[in-house]
């Protein structure tokens, strides 16, 4: 292999790996980041390390402090609020998209999805049940066969997903969040416009101002 297709492959690797800790909520926001820590849990040197801590400095995910270092960001409440607000509206956008062109394979995997996530909840796998979150709303987004609309929202899922990982460690969060799940599948299969709006509301509402754990990581 090329040197420099070796050093992209082994940023990658980092990236990813320091990406899927951070969403999955095994880094705390405001948790320092030590390079040379990273590379050796990563079997690699700590360029690639430092290539991808700057390249999740761009996504939002981590934060340079010339006295400190690199460290996971800090949530703050107005700018939750402000991604929620956008995906309301994207997803508002997508409605009548979605129960036009959603496909019977494709409720399927929703009622699987739904009944995967319950049996994950019993065992208390909270990385399966987050896994099962983001799977959940891919299949509705993906389902009005829209690139530019999937493309968009997925930009921001990054950000929606850390929040609800760190929602999710109260269990009660993760109950209302799948009979969230059951009541916009409900809709969906009804083919209502107005009621899935509705939903759709009522789901971010519930991620947000129910959300007791991201607000004590917010202090």
């Amino acid at each position: 292999m090329a040197k420099s297709a070796k050093t992209k492959s082994l940023r990658s690797k980092a990236y990813e790996e320091i990406k899927t800790r951070i969403l999955f909520n095994d880094f705390k926001p405001g948790e320092k980041l030590f390079e040379s820590d990273l590379a050796e849990s990563l079997k690699i040197s700590r360029t690639p390390v430092r290539e991808a801590l700057l390249i999740l400095e761009k996504d939002r995910l981590v934060e340079f402090d010339d006295r400190l270092g690199f460290m996971v960001r800090r949530l703050r409440p107005e700018e939750i609020d402000e991604y929620f607000n956008i995906r309301e509206l994207l997803e508002f956008y997508a409605v009548p998209l979605i129960l036009d062109q959603i496909n019977p394979d494709e409720i399927q995997a929703l009622e699987d999805n739904i009944r995967e996530a319950e049996s994950y909840l019993e065992r208390n796998d909270l990385r399966s049940i987050i896994r099962c979150n983001i799977e959940f709303h891919e299949i509705i987004w993906n389902s009005p066969k829209s690139n530019i609309f999937f493309q968009i929202i997925t930009n921001l899922s990054n950000m929606f997903l850390w929040y609800r990982a760190i929602a999710f460690i109260d269990p009660k969060d993760v109950e209302n969040s799948i009979a969230d799940h059951k009541e916009l599948l409900s809709a969906i299969k009804a083919k209502d416009i107005e009621g899935l709006k509705k939903s759709i509301k009522r789901h971010l509402g519930n991620a947000r101002a129910g959300n007791k754990a991201l607000h004590a990581f917010l202090r």
